[in-house]
């Protein structure tokens, strides 16, 4: 091969290599921002839509003081459950469906508590998925105990990512109980599913998840702990929510945070032909009386 030969082939492979690393990071990029961007959903309904009466309520989140925005909702129980919502949601979470939740909850005597988690609905701030879950949460929690609520009261109901910052807030934070729908054992895989659920094919998805991690991090300096890193820390009593049909935290993932968890005060339930964090809307009398079951044999009013 002659020497111009050579550095034409040489030219067109570095150009080749040059333009696959160019599509391999803006994917990536794409990709970091897809699954880290939080929308800011308005809210469409009220607490009146499904006939609760409710208090507007504002506080801030806990250490920087950010302000959050949600809806109290009084029953006839000296127990209060906070409802943490999926991460591209608000307190309206549709996939949820958390206002019907929240009149069934009602109607078993439980107080209420649905926010907006920083950046989303009508709270301050700018969101991001995994991120300051902790401090909203605190802030929360901090917000209820000033209404004259005991810790140990005080429950959690999270979903998806917002079952995932309830894990970590609990880790840290003697509540009263924690229920888990949908909650992700590891968020790169979460992060994985996520994408799938927007119609990518999962070997690409997978193909591009070491770039779109290194991406996450350089954008959104997000290093996520993982709920299997902390569950065996969190000291309340969990109910486990695991839908059949859920595509982004498998029922293996589940499993493993309950056998990690170790509390015999723990409960596992897998919902048949139900989507991700979905199990609501599918069995909601089943939902609600599981929920309220557990409840009721683990916080003492």
């Amino acid at each position: 091969m002659n020497t111009a030969r050579y550095l034409r082939l040489t030219k067109i492979t570095a150009i080749g290599v040059a333009a696959l690393l160019i599509l391999y990071t803006g994917i990536s990029v794409y990709g970091a921002i897809a699954t880290m961007g939080a929308p800011r959903l308005p809210l469409t309904e009220t607490p009146s839509s499904v006939g609760l009466a409710y208090e507007d309520v504002s506080f801030t989140s806990r250490d920087d003081n950010v302000v959050l925005r949600g809806w109290y909702i009084p029953s006839q129980r000296d127990t209060v459950i906070i409802i943490v919502h999926g991460g591209y949601q608000n307190r309206i979470d549709d996939n949820v469906d958390t206002l019907s939740l929240a009149r069934d909850l009602v109607k078993k005597g439980y107080d209420l508590l649905l926010f907006d988690l920083r950046g989303r609905g009508e709270s301050e701030g700018e969101g991001s998925i995994l991120s300051n879950g902790e401090r909203d949460i605190g802030g929360a929690v901090d917000y209820l105990e000033s209404r004259g609520y005991f810790l140990k009261n005080i429950c959690i109901i999270g979903f998806c990512s917002g079952a995932a910052m309830a894990c970590l807030f609990a880790s840290q934070n003697n509540i009263g109980a924690l229920v888990l729908d949908g909650c992700f054992a590891n968020a790169h895989d979460a992060f994985v599913g996520q994408l799938v659920l927007t119609g990518i094919p999962e070997f690409i998805v997978r193909f591009f998840r070491p770039g779109i991690s290194l991406m996450r991090g350089i954008i959104y300096n997000d290093d996520p702990v993982n709920p299997v890193d902390v569950i065996a820390d969190v000291p309340c009593p969990i109910l486990f929510i695991h839908e059949e049909n859920d595509v982004v935290v498998t029922s293996e993932e589940m499993h493993h945070l309950f056998r990690v968890s170790s509390n015999p005060a723990n409960e596992f339930w897998e919902v048949s032909d139900a989507d991700h964090s979905q199990s609501y809307k599918t069995s909601p009398a089943a939902y609600v009386e599981k929920v309220d079951l557990f409840l009721l044999n683990r916080v003492k009013d």
